[in-house]
């Protein structure tokens, strides 16, 4: 389900962009992914997501466009307020979660 973010952020080889893990898409959309993976149901509003990555609105849409792009994130509707969420797709999920189960030994160390 496409919904009009902006997508002047786009990759230009769609394989790579696949398998690269998700420290390849910038500080801002990694953030944005971080954000997402945060949520206990891996959705935020767009105006959430920009003011907790410090970042303009026009900002945010053109990242999400990127995400979603991606297929890191997809958007949809709350059905209660018809409000529009960013939603951190089970690819992304899955993604981030394989990062963080590969990068342990370094967050432990990093802790210490």
């Amino acid at each position: 389900m496409m919904y009009d973010w902006q997508t002047s952020l786009r990759t230009d080889d769609s394989c790579a962009a696949r398998i690269l893990p998700p420290v390849t898409v910038g500080e801002t959309g990694w953030d944005i992914l971080l954000a997402l993976h945060s949520d206990r149901h891996w959705r935020l509003s767009p105006r959430k997501l920009a003011a907790m990555v410090s970042v303009p609105n026009g900002t945010i849409d053109r990242w999400l466009g990127a995400l979603e792009e991606r297929k890191l994130i997809t958007g949809t509707r709350n059905p209660s307020s018809d409000e529009l969420l960013a939603v951190l797709t089970e690819t992304g999920g899955g993604l981030l979660d394989r990062y963080f189960s590969a990068t342990k030994d370094l967050q432990a160390g990093a802790q210490s």
